[in-house]
């Protein structure tokens, strides 16, 4: 008894990358992330500000015809002010780096669903019986027909059901 098994490849990066909701979701992270470098260039700018002004207190301080004493307390306070906004800085650019990161993540389990629903659809219709991710190196495909490739189907399905 002769049994062929029809076998495809799918490249689940290129379907990844070119599944619309996909793309839409990486503009708004490059739109969050881009807010987040403004947000921190602004930190920086203040921080940058308090420095120059700590600076010029530096310089009179020096001055032995100047009161120090009053300006001993103003640059303690400016002094304590850079730090507390060098730390808020540091703790903003932590937490926007961990929610960009959650959201990149969050965007590949979200959409990776969907793909596997599409590629379901495509291997039913094509009455496939297996289909390897060709771009997977380590699943060991080292071949593949172009007649075996179900990509552009997939994202064809994935981008119609919107």
């Amino acid at each position: 008894m002769a049994y062929s098994q029809k076998v495809a490849v799918v490249d689940v990066q290129k379907v990844f990358d070119g599944y619309q909701k996909v793309k839409e979701a990486r503009e708004r992270l490059e739109k969050s992330s881009k807010i987040a470098k403004e947000e921190i260039d602004i930190f920086r700018d203040e921080l940058g500000n308090i420095v120059k002004e700590l600076r010029e207190m530096e310089e009179k301080l020096k001055n032995p015809n100047i009161d120090s004493s009053t300006l001993k307390g103003k640059y303690q306070e400016k002094v304590k002010k850079a730090q507390e906004k060098k730390d808020d800085m540091v703790a903003y650019e932590k937490r926007a780096r961990a929610t960009i990161a959650q959201r990149q993540k969050n965007l590949l389990v979200e959409h990776l669903g969907d793909i596997r629903g599409a590629i379901e659809k495509v291997s039913i219709t094509k009455k496939l019986e297996l289909v390897l991710n060709s771009s997977e190196t380590q699943l060991g495909v080292f071949f593949a027909s172009d007649k075996l490739n179900i990509t552009e189907d997939v994202i064809v399905i994935l981008n119609s059901s919107e």
